[in-house]
């Protein structure tokens, strides 16, 4: 742990609520994971202590009050993670999809630990801190995009699919030139622009995705096409080398008959 005292938890509590009030407004300030493992791995403390840490880092949790809690009381072993969403320098931390961050942080930990996998699944988040909306929100337009993106080739495509899941998409245009410049999205009475839900999602980034995905299917069609007209091309060369051979021993017949004076 680090910035609080760990003899007890209402002094924890105590040191957590003196750096939320460099932030007072802020709603619920305290960050929680549970990290638990298949049954049967066997993690010393320092490790479980060092995998938290990472996490944390790689969930940009950083430079923050945390505690990492060890639990023993079911059949497999896990750990319960509590950090200060607001740093020591009195900043909002973890802030954005942290959900999908910690998914990916699970992920990354078990391969580089060589953790086991049980089921084919990786080091597996739970009790992840339930999201507020409009987070909540936020955070379910992300995986419709990320789920529905890739079989779209344009925006119309990805319009009809995500309003089949009740989420509309909204285009900011230029007053003066009429030019599309932005795009939100719509769900539940919540409105985002591209950007928040992901860099990756602003309208010229799913632009770019899009012209990507229709010029890879074109390779697709193209290369297709070429396949084909070179088994054409392989087909007709092989009648070709069959007419001759075919004609060449008809000539050889032919020549023995008048050699034979038949």
């Amino acid at each position: 742990m680090e910035g609080v005292r760990g003899h007890d938890y209402k002094s924890m509590a105590e040191d957590f609520e003196v750096q939320h009030q460099f932030w007072p407004e802020k709603e619920k300030p305290v960050f929680h994971a549970a990290l638990t493992f298949p049954r049967g791995e066997e993690l010393s403390h320092e490790k479980m202590v060092e995998i938290a840490r990472e996490y944390l880092q790689k969930i940009e949790m950083r430079d923050t009050q945390y505690a990492v809690i060890k639990h023993t009381d079911k059949q497999h072993l896990h750990m319960h993670i509590v950090a200060n969403r607001i740093d020591n320098k009195g900043q909002i931390i973890g802030k954005g999809l942290i959900v999908e961050r910690g998914i990916k942080a699970a992920q990354e930990l078990t391969r580089e630990y060589h953790l086991q996998q049980e089921q084919g699944k990786n080091l597996h988040l739970t009790n992840m801190e339930a999201l507020r909306e409009p987070d909540a929100i936020r955070y379910r337009i992300y995986q419709a995009i990320q789920h529905h993106l890739p079989g779209c080739y344009r925006l119309e495509d990805l319009e009809k699919r995500l309003l089949s899941e009740g989420i509309s998409m909204r285009y900011r245009h230029d007053p003066a030139t009429g030019e599309c410049q932005g795009v939100s999205f719509r769900s539940e009475r919540r409105a985002f622009g591209g950007y928040r839900i992901d860099p990756a999602y602003t309208l010229k980034s799913l632009q770019q995705t899009l012209s990507l995905q229709q010029e890879q299917v074109l390779q697709q069609q193209l290369n297709l096409i070429k396949e084909e007209q070179d088994r054409q091309r392989e087909a007709e060369r092989l009648e070709h080398q069959q007419q001759q051979v075919q004609r060449h021993e008809h000539r050889q017949r032919h020549s023995l008959g008048h050699g034979l004076g038949l």
